[in-house]
């Protein structure tokens, strides 16, 4: 079961909402009441995040979540997707343009599309310690390690004890998603691909992200060919929950700039 959130104003263009890894549906809810554009908006709880039922771990995660995504769009809208969220939307784009009208991807974590700048090998350096406690099963030294690279270890500590119990659990998900991430076993970067698809994108970076963030948003962006890039003056990873107002206001010039600010005519 996909718990699913109506935010947003039933006037506006139709929007489906991704979020990010231990993230939930109602974290957009200040991105929403932060922008000017109206958006008639669907965010939706990822396989074991927030209210919809636990990952079995059945199958490959990223499809799993992709399809989720994907039951989620009744008529072609405008997809907007946060890190984990952001490669969902990203995939759903590629394997069914028709879908779409539009992409906003913020700081997607698809890190193997730097593979080849500096950002990307320090990552993976200091992924080492998180790969070593997957590898032993220790999912709490895993979170720990996984907000610290996310630039919120202090989060971590400062997490009541329940919530932390959950994402402890949830780390087992964020391990599954490492062939797609790190490695593009969905084929995202196959050649051609993303410069196949021809609709309007915004990617979005956060300005005090760690380097991998925003060095992985400039690769996917110039992969696309009507891709806009744009950083987020004092956000990090966290920017539509931390900073909506930034957030919203990038969102809202580009919305204007593509005329996707329109809500489609039905014929």
């Amino acid at each position: 079961m996909i718990h699913t959130t109506r935010m947003g104003d039933a006037a506006g263009m139709p929007t489906v909402l991704a979020h990010c890894f231990l993230g939930h549906s109602g974290g957009w809810k200040r991105l929403l009441e932060a922008l000017e554009t109206p958006l008639d908006a669907l965010a939706f709880d990822l396989p074991g995040h927030g209210r919809s039922s636990p990952w079995d771990g059945a199958g490959d995660l990223h499809t799993v979540a992709t399809a989720a995504l994907a039951a989620q769009i009744a008529q072609p809208s405008l997809l907007i997707g946060h890190s984990f969220g952001g490669t969902l939307a990203l995939r759903q784009a590629l394997e069914a343009p028709d879908t779409v009208r539009g992409l906003v991807l913020i700081e997607p974590v698809l890190f193997v599309a730097a593979k080849d700048t500096p950002a990307f090998a320090a990552n993976v350096e200091a992924e080492k310690p998180l790969r070593a406690a997957f590898e032993r099963g220790d999912l709490a030294e895993a979170g720990r390690i996984f907000f610290a690279l996310n630039g919120d270890e202090a989060g971590w500590q400062a997490m009541p004890e329940p919530a932390r119990a959950m994402m402890v659990r949830q780390m087992a998900m964020i391990n599954a998603a490492f062939p797609v991430l790190m490695e593009d076993s969905a084929g995202l970067l196959k050649p051609g691909r993303m410069a196949a698809f021809d609709k309007p994108v915004l990617v979005l970076a956060g300005a005090t992200s760690p380097p991998i963030f925003p060095a992985t948003a400039r690769a996917v962006a110039a992969r696309l060919p009507r891709a806009e890039f744009a950083s987020i003056a004092g956000a990090g990873h966290m920017a539509p929950i931390t900073h909506p107002e930034g957030t919203g206001a990038a969102i809202d010039g580009w919305l204007a700039r593509t005329g996707l600010h329109e809500k489609p005519r039905v014929s």
